[in-house]
């Protein structure tokens, strides 16, 4: 078996694999990997900011625990992350028996925040081993996301992204003066709604989601919207099964 690559230590690990020399000059645990013993790496991401409501938000994490379910039955390495006002990464492990300790720490994670996605995808794809698998669970209201695809494509990973969108975001019914507040940044605007400025945020939200689907099919990326009110049931069979994202 040929050297492949270093990672860190995580709980579970074979200690004869620890690399001594590497503790020496860092005081870091790795495990020395080799060519022959690497699995995929699959990377679930899910959004917990603010702009996720409680039905986006429990959407993802419903699909974040099958699609991390999945992945480590089929003897993938499973990493999780979180962004949000706290930005949070777990380590790649693998086994099903990790399971119900990923999700403990999932749901431990704080909500609320900014979720910076174009630079927090970034700097994930850049710790992953090259041709890992990324699962994104975001509404993907950012207005420089593709930035974030066309770097993990440079990174040669393969990315999936779930857009989950509620019924605020796909049709606001509001009318009259308002002031709107951002609440991932706390800006505001002061401004009066009427049918055709709704359009017009209509048909802005439309030409983003289609920007971000028609970047992902020439990537060869995977890209999925959906409704916060969908059924986890329908939507995870269609994913998982019809679409064979974790094939």
């Amino acid at each position: 078996m040929e050297f492949a690559e270093h990672r860190d230590y995580s709980p579970g690990d074979d200690l004869r694999h620890l690399d001594w020399a590497a503790f020496a000059r860092s005081e870091r645990l790795v495990i020395k990997e080799f060519e022959s013993e690497l699995e995929r790496t699959v990377l679930v991401v899910v959004d917990l900011s603010a702009s996720m409501s409680e039905s986006k938000r429990n959407l993802a994490l419903t699909c974040a625990a099958a699609f991390s379910w999945v992945a480590l039955i089929g003897q993938d390495r499973l990493a999780l992350a979180t962004l949000g006002g706290e930005p949070a990464y777990h380590p790649a492990v693998r086994g099903r028996g990790q399971w119900g300790r990923l999700m403990d720490w999932l749901r431990s994670r704080p909500r609320g925040g900014r979720a910076e996605l174009t630079e927090s995808l970034k700097g994930l794809a850049q710790r992953l081993p090259r041709t890992s698998l990324v699962l994104v669970l975001s509404d993907w209201l950012e207005e420089k996301a593709g930035e974030a695809l066309a770097f993990a494509h440079y990174r040669k990973h393969q990315l999936a992204a779930l857009q989950i969108l509620d019924r605020d975001d796909r049709d606001p019914s509001w009318s009259g003066p308002l002031r709107l507040e951002d609440i991932e940044t706390a800006e505001f605007r002061q401004l009066t709604l009427e049918h055709q400025t709704l359009e017009y945020y209509r048909q802005a939200l439309q030409e983003h989601s289609g920007q971000l689907r028609e970047q992902c099919r020439r990537l060869g990326f995977h890209f999925h919207p959906c409704a916060a009110e969908d059924s986890p049931d329908d939507l995870l069979l269609r994913q998982l099964v019809e679409r064979a994202w974790l094939a």
